[in-house]
């Protein structure tokens, strides 16, 4: 209940507060000009993007488990899943794990089915990876940003090649990956003083850089067994990002907001990305600010405001009174199950 009141008031007050940055009367025009066509296109976006995690999460179960449970309940699963991370602290966490337990209802292997989980997350993950410092290199090479967002750019690109850095070394070397987390945490806790503070720090690092390279490891051996349906996952995975990103531009087309495909693309992958660290359900209010920040920086105007909660009212709110109904569907075993070998 709490988590359903922090996102409803946030949410509240960033669909009164911004639509008052272009002022009423630009807002109004914007709305009552907009193309109910285009409107309709930007949902069937955020359809086909819904539409790709679900296969996207099918075939990862089925390859690990050997069984399907068909297109119809995966698609239930996923938006419920995203219906959860919204309201629920943690985000992506919330998600997988409402997930995991309409898997496990089902029957499937809880080890085989965190496998999956695993696999899906590093391939989604990684292509808003990509996304991400191909929008932080076009930020650098083609805009003026000044020092101080120069220095905040190159920030950001040098801690994404540093996750993944570590994320090789854990996968790759894991010892060194430990001792690395540790000596990291150590350092940190002395800094930040207090020897309670610093053994968590520790174990926790550590745990982390093991887990990762087990579930890397293993997602990898998961990934070979099927070698073939490689390139089909990973293009379902850019696909998710890909359409989510059409519904974006369809909407400021939509409303007909002035605004270049390739700028909006590039503000969708930072605002997408700071928005996956779960300090908001669902990211409310980090994507926003972000995201017209950004825009702001490339050259849009204020009134990219109203296209953008255009969009969130697809990407966001959808989900929640979907994933409510949906919900209950998901905790009769048996139902909607179809067997099949691998």
């Amino acid at each position: 209940m709490r988590g359903v009141l922090l996102v409803g008031s946030i949410g509240l007050a960033l669909h009164l507060v911004l639509p008052q940055i272009p002022g009423i009367e630009r807002s109004l025009r914007l709305v009552a000009g907009t193309s109910h066509l285009l409107v309709a296109a930007a949902f069937l976006a955020e359809l086909a993007s819904e539409l790709c995690y679900a296969e996207l999460l099918g075939r990862s179960v089925e390859t690990t488990n050997h069984r399907s449970l068909g297109r119809w309940f995966m698609f239930r699963l996923t938006v419920t899943g995203y219906g959860a991370a919204h309201v629920l602290p943690g985000g992506g966490a919330a998600a997988a794990t409402v997930t995991y337990g309409a898997l496990r209802r089902k029957g499937f292997d809880p080890e085989k089915v965190g496998l999956a989980l695993a696999s899906v997350s590093i391939l989604v993950y990684g292509a808003l990876g990509v996304l991400f410092s191909g929008s932080l290199i076009y930020m650098l090479i083609v805009r003026d940003l000044g020092s101080a967002g120069t220095v905040a750019v190159f920030s950001f690109l040098a801690l994404t090649v540093g996750l993944a850095l570590g994320a090789y070394a854990a996968y790759r070397r894991p010892t060194l990956a430990k001792n690395v987390a540790e000596r990291g945490a150590r350092l940190v806790g002395r800094v930040l003083g207090g020897g309670m503070l610093r053994r968590r720090g520790e174990a926790w690092s550590v745990r982390l850089a093991s887990r990762l390279g087990e579930e890397l490891r293993e997602a990898r051996r998961q990934l070979d067994r099927r070698s073939a349906q490689t390139p089909k996952l990973a293009a379902l995975a850019l696909g998710y990002w890909a359409f989510d990103a059409l519904c974006l531009i369809l909407m400021f087309a939509a409303l007909d907001v002035a605004a270049d495909p390739l700028v909006l693309l590039v503000a969708y992958g930072i605002a997408t990305s700071l928005a996956a660290i779960p300090l908001t359900p669902g990211g409310i209010g980090v994507f926003e600010t972000t995201m017209l920040a950004t825009l702001a920086l490339l050259g849009v105007g204020p009134e990219a405001a109203i296209p953008v909660l255009g969009y969130r009212l697809f990407n966001f709110w959808l989900p929640i009174p979907l994933a409510a109904v949906f919900y209950p569907t998901l905790r009769h075993a048996g139902q909607d199950q179809s067997l099949g070998e691998g």
